[in-house]
């Protein structure tokens, strides 16, 4: 079936408030800051789609942003979390974006339609030394192992530990991320 409308809609196609109108009449769906059709399936490309305008175009995405486009969170953070890495050269973002740089292996990065972002292992292992950690964080982090298909002991290396105090942190996360269980577990 062919369809006239774009896959997703934002302020350049009609005003805000119309939109979020169709979305309260059930019309539209919202996906980040842009609404799509409710025949549109929610997929991690549309997702990845819809911050696409929004970040500098060697930005990789991380932490939350990641775990949103992934499907772990029900919406993105209020603003998109993305690193550069080390030596990338690039203009000012078009929007508001929480820069950071660091160095990420190959293997920790994927292709999310025109859009990279970390795997869900590397995102697993970022999400593990954010601040609060409790039992919804631990049962995103085992969503995101679920992705990755890989056991909580393989973030053990993704993190680094230096300290025995965040050692310890960690070790208790990932046992907390262990005891956490998805529904159909």
């Amino acid at each position: 079936m062919t369809t006239l409308c774009p896959p997703l809609l934002d302020g350049s196609v009609m005003p805000l408030a119309e939109l979020l109108a169709l979305c309260l009449d059930g019309q539209l769906f919202r996906v980040g800051d842009a609404f799509a059709c409710p025949d549109t399936p929610d997929t991690p490309e549309l997702r990845a789609r819809s911050l696409d305008g929004q970040l500098p175009a060697d930005a990789i995405l991380e932490r939350g942003t990641a775990a949103w486009v992934h499907g772990t969170r029900s919406s993105p953070p209020g603003v998109p979390q993305v690193c550069r890495r080390p030596g990338a050269v690039g203009g000012k973002p078009p929007a508001p974006v929480d820069l950071r740089r660091r160095m990420l292996a190959p293997d920790e990065v994927t292709a999310v339609g025109s859009v990279a972002a970390t795997t869900p292992l590397r995102t697993a292992a970022d999400l593990l030394l954010q601040e609060p950690f409790g039992g919804q964080e631990a049962l995103e982090v085992r969503h995101l192992l679920r992705l990755a298909g890989a056991p909580p002991g393989a973030l053990l290396p993704l993190v680094p530990c230096g300290r025995r105090v965040m050692r310890q942190r960690v070790e208790e996360r990932v046992t907390a991320v262990r005891r956490a269980r998805l529904p159909r577990e």
